[in-house]
C-alpha cells in the first residue's frame, strides 16, 4: 500500500507538465527571428494560422486604406491588430522586405502569406493587397483626367503631403523602439540614415556595406549573450 500511494503521488507530480495547455508568451519573448523561417506570434498557441481568405481580407484592408503609403497601415494591421509579428520582428522582416526586389509591403504580404498557408496563402495576400488599389486607381485616373487641373484637387492633394510624412516618421519610430538596445542598433541606424538621405547613396550599396557589418555585430552579440547564460555565477560554489 505505502508502495502505491508513492507511485500516486509521483504520477500526480508528473502529470501536470504534461496536461495540454495554451500559455501565451509575452510580446517580444521566446519569439524566433521573422526572417529565419519559423516565428512564434503572440497568440499562435492559442488560434489557429489565418487562412488564406483571412489574408486577403487583412492586407486588402491595407491597401484599401492605406493613403500616404501603406507600410505605416501594414505594420499596424500586422503587430497591432492581428499580432501575427512582434515589434522586433517585423523590424527584422523590413530590411528583407527592401532587399528583395518589388515593393516592400507586397513583400512583406508574400512572406507572411507563405509562412501561414505557403504558396497560396502568398498568392492570396497580395492578390488582396493589390486588388482595392488598382480599382481606385482606375477610377481616380479617369477623375484626374477630368478635374486634375482644378485649385481644389490641387490643395487636397497638397494638404495630405504633411499627413503622409507623419505616418512615415512615426512608423520609422515605432520600428526603433522594437530593435534591441545596443549602441551598434543605433549607430548602424545612424550610419544608414547619413549614407542614403544626407550623402544620397543607392540604398543597396548602404545596405550592402553595413547589412554584413551588422549581422556580423548581432551574431556575435548573440553569442555573448548565450556565453553569458551558460556560465555559472560567481556564488554558484
Amino acid at each position: 500500500m505505502p508502495a502505491d500511494s508513492d507511485n500516486s503521488d509521483r504520477h500526480d507530480a508528473l502529470t501536470p507538465p504534461f496536461m495540454p495547455s495554451a500559455p501565451s508568451a509575452p510580446s517580444g519573448t521566446g519569439a524566433k527571428s521573422a526572417v529565419g523561417g519559423q516565428v512564434s506570434a503572440p497568440g499562435e498557441h492559442a488560434s489557429p494560422p489565418p487562412s488564406c481568405w483571412q489574408l486577403a481580407v487583412a492586407f486588402g484592408s491595407v491597401g484599401a486604406t492605406g493613403f500616404g503609403g501603406v507600410l505605416p497601415w501594414a505594420r499596424r494591421m500586422v503587430v497591432d491588430q492581428k499580432q501575427w509579428l512582434t515589434d522586433r520582428e517585423f523590424a527584422e522582416l523590413l530590411p528583407l522586405a527592401q532587399l528583395l526586389p518589388g515593393p516592400n509591403v507586397a513583400n512583406i504580404a508574400t512572406v507572411l502569406g507563405r509562412r501561414f498557408q505557403g504558396p497560396r496563402g502568398a498568392a492570396s495576400a497580395v492578390a488582396g493587397l493589390y486588388f482595392c488599389p488598382t480599382i481606385v486607381i482606375i477610377l481616380i485616373g479617369f477623375a484626374y483626367a477630368q478635374w486634375g487641373q482644378t485649385q481644389v484637387v490641387q490643395h487636397l492633394l497638397s494638404g495630405l503631403m504633411p499627413a503622409a510624412t507623419g505616418l512615415v516618421i512615426a512608423t520609422a519610430l515605432r520600428l526603433l523602439a522594437g530593435l534591441e538596445r545596443h549602441w551598434s542598433t543605433l549607430t548602424f541606424a545612424a550610419a544608414t540614415f547619413v549614407g542614403s538621405f544626407v550623402f544620397g547613396l543607392p540604398l543597396l550599396a548602404v545596405l550592402g556595406v553595413l547589412g554584413p557589418c551588422a549581422i556580423l555585430m548581432a551574431y556575435h552579440l548573440r553569442r555573448q549573450r548565450d556565453a553569458d547564460r551558460m556560465r555559472p555565477p560567481p556564488d554558484a560554489a
